[in-house]
């Protein structure tokens, strides 16, 4: 209790001892007027913006019923057909709309990487500006500087100042009339009047020239992007600046980039997938054909005109049989052809086309490879093969494909399995045909390689009219639901932040100065006791 009463005792002390000197305190409030005021009327007043979007799944066409009767069902049972890749993940998306290469291609549609300013202003001007630098797009892919150029219009002569940030370099250039080439630095800029400028009106303006990466990491502190609610796909994006039309064309440009960015990957992933599909009707066309031309040949050398009629009593018993072994064929042959995909070199790292992918589940080994492959693909724009990350990917890729290469194995033993099964119970029944020739068992062979190869034929004839559906009717990866729109209270300057300020000052100017005096006091006196 005694140590306590002495620590209320010290800390009265030192309020006693602050507040003697209160005048000390009421002039730097006084003073700290200034730069508040200064604040509040000299900060460009900084507006927020926002819009929200949803971003909607590439649910496409059900593939569930292809035509094949029970074949869905069996090949479901595989893993393979009718695979859900509609699925969105918004941290991904939210990774995609922050990243570098998106911000970039905004800046560099709205010219936002050439800043324009008066000297000694804050204000960074948008479509205002009596001047206009541009650069070509070649010179600007290359760009790896920051050039500023001050530029003086008078007397209808054109002075300009070019500095290099990292180069250190300097020239200066005089023009008698614009527009003008600037060749500074191995790059080529254009300096020409804008909005109303002329060389009769005096102009200083300072000019900021930056690769768009560079201006995308200077912007990408003033965005803000998060979802809504854990339950929904809505993304609400905003950000701040000085200038109504540009806070509000960043954010729209911004959603318009996304889509464009989306709709080409989906291009690329259709287009795969339509030469895919292509290329194996051809050959399934052309099995077809030569089927159909045995069977032809067969029936003549046979004279068979009504066979069906002969064995009907036989079809009948052998019916469920008959459509379990074209359904196992079928499927078969689809597990062989995804495999001969897959093991492709030319394919190593492409996703398996929807037509093979894993049916619904989201633990398959398909779907985990193409996850994996497509965030592989994501890694690979915003980075380099050399990335540590990207290493690592791609031995999770490798390790995934294993999986799959196991699935495909494991599958096309468990078919070989069930028609070794389905023939043997076959060939009990047809033992017991005994009055039908060995031609009519032939050709019974000779209709099933052709229902086979027409059932195949018939999943990859619906399954190019998709694609070709998808690619006509291209939507919109993320649909708006608020365009960007004005915030009504600006962010800044706030007047709560001038009276923080103000405070904070007040506080610790005078309380540091005392500290101070005391302590250089305090040393100088045990110095003297010291001698």
């Amino acid at each position: 209790m005694e140590n306590k009463d002495n620590e209320t005792i010290g800390l009265k002390g030192i309020i006693a001892h602050y507040l003697h000197h209160w005048k000390l305190f009421l002039g730097v409030f006084v003073f700290s007027i200034i730069p508040a005021v200064l604040y509040l009327n000299f900060y460009p007043r900084t507006f927020g913006f926002m819009a929200r979007v949803q971003v909607q799944e590439d649910t496409g066409i059900s593939s569930a019923g292809f035509g094949l009767g029970e074949a869905a069902g069996i090949m479901k049972s595989f893993g393979i057909g009718g695979g859900n890749i509609g699925t969105v993940n918004i941290e991904d998306e939210i990774s995609i709309l922050t990243s570098t290469k998106l911000l970039s291609q905004m800046i560099l549609e709205l010219g936002l990487n050439t800043e324009y300013s008066k000297p000694w202003s804050l204000y960074r001007m948008y479509n205002e500006a009596p001047l206009k630098l541009t650069v070509d797009s070649a010179t600007m892919l290359s760009l790896d500087d920051e050039y500023t150029f001050k530029v003086s219009v008078k007397n209808r002569k054109i002075n300009v100042k070019a500095r290099s940030r990292l180069g250190k370099k300097k020239a200066k250039f005089t023009f008698d009339s614009l527009p003008a080439q600037i060749r500074f630095a191995g790059n080529e800029f254009t300096l020409d009047f804008d909005n109303n400028g002329s060389p009769e009106t005096p102009i200083k303006l300072n000019i900021a020239c930056m690769p768009a990466s560079w201006k995308a990491e200077k912007v990408e502190s003033n965005f803000l992007i998060e979802e809504l609610s854990k339950s929904s796909n809505v993304i609400e994006l905003s950000c701040t600046d000085h200038v109504r039309e540009r806070g509000k064309e960043m954010l729209n440009v911004l959603i318009q980039k996304y889509n464009d960015d989306a709709n080409a990957f989906k291009h690329i992933i259709n287009r795969q997938t339509l030469a895919f599909v292509d290329n194996r009707m051809k050959g399934i066309i052309e099995d077809l054909q030569r089927v159909e031309a045995e069977i032809e040949q067969y029936k003549t050398k046979n004279q068979m005109t009504l066979l069906e009629a002969d064995v009907t009593f036989y079809t009948e018993q052998m019916k469920e049989l008959q459509l379990t072994i074209i359904t196992t064929e079928t499927q078969a042959r689809l597990i062989h052809m995804m495999d001969s995909y897959v093991k492709d070199p030319a394919n190593k790292y492409n996703v398996i086309p929807p037509l093979l992918q894993a049916a619904e589940g989201e633990g398959s080994a398909i779907t985990l490879y193409n996850e994996a492959i497509l965030e592989r693909d994501r890694l690979l724009q915003n980075s380099n093969e050399n990335n540590p990350a990207f290493k690592s990917m791609n031995a999770q890729v490798d390790k995934l494909r294993d999986g799959v290469y196991t699935m495909i194995e494991n599958a096309e033993n468990a078919c070989n399995e069930t028609l070794e099964d389905l023939k043997s119970k076959e060939q009990l029944l047809l033992g017991k045909m005994k009055s039908v020739p060995a031609q009519e068992r032939e050709y019974m062979d000779y209709k099933r390689q052709q229902e086979i190869l027409q059932g195949i034929y018939l999943v990859l004839l619906q399954k190019q009219e998709e694609v070709i559906i998808t690619l006509g009717d291209m939507k919109d990866h993320a649909r708006v639901i608020d365009p960007a729109f004005t915030l009504k209270k600006p962010v800044g300057p706030r007047m709560l932040f001038a009276g923080i300020g103000m405070i904070l000052l007040t506080l610790l100017i005078p309380v540091g100065y005392l500290f101070a005096k005391d302590v250089v006091k305090g040393v100088i006196a045990e110095y003297k006791r010291s001698e």
